[in-house]
């Protein structure tokens, strides 16, 4: 059996300390009925519904989720927009979450879980639409006047 020296012992027990350390994770888990809608979180895109998120501050989030559109882009159902306050458990709060983050030695999963129903989209009215589609013929004429013709050179 090799001697340790008994200068090496300090070493030795402190990386087995770090060795030891736990930490806490945590996870936003975004759930929407129907599944697969966008989800932005803080204006960053985070995959579709059902999503889980690590994040590492507690506080307010935005949270906008959806639209759905099928194959053609037409919208299925609305988008939500909400601020989202992720509120710190007990273990996370000063003088505490030194030792839980530090100290303890595991790791501790702190959960967050926001459910949202997406609203139907509403079926444009047929004359609305015919209505627009005009607008938008009569803009792009009225630009082209403006506009005049191009020079003879170009």
């Amino acid at each position: 059996m090799p001697v340790i020296d008994k200068k090496l012992l300090p070493v030795i027990a402190a990386c087995m300390f770090l060795l030891l350390t736990g930490c806490v994770q945590r996870k936003l888990s975004i759930r929407s009925e129907p599944a697969g809608a966008p989800v932005w979180v803080d204006e960053e895109y985070a995959g579709l519904t059902p999503a889980d998120i690590e994040f590492t501050h507690y506080g307010n989030r935005r949270l906008r989720i959806g639209p759905i559109r099928n194959e053609d882009g037409a919208t299925l159902y609305q988008s939500k927009e909400t601020i989202y306050k992720t509120v710190p458990p007990f273990y996370q709060r000063f003088p505490l979450d030194f030792f839980f983050e530090v100290l303890w030695p595991g790791t501790i999963t702190d959960k967050h879980l926001y459910e949202t129903d997406l609203p139907p989209a509403e079926k444009p009215d047929r004359a609305d639409v015919d209505r627009r589609i005009r607008e938008i013929i009569q803009e792009g004429t009225d630009f082209r006047e403006k506009s005049g013709k191009p020079p003879e050179d170009f």
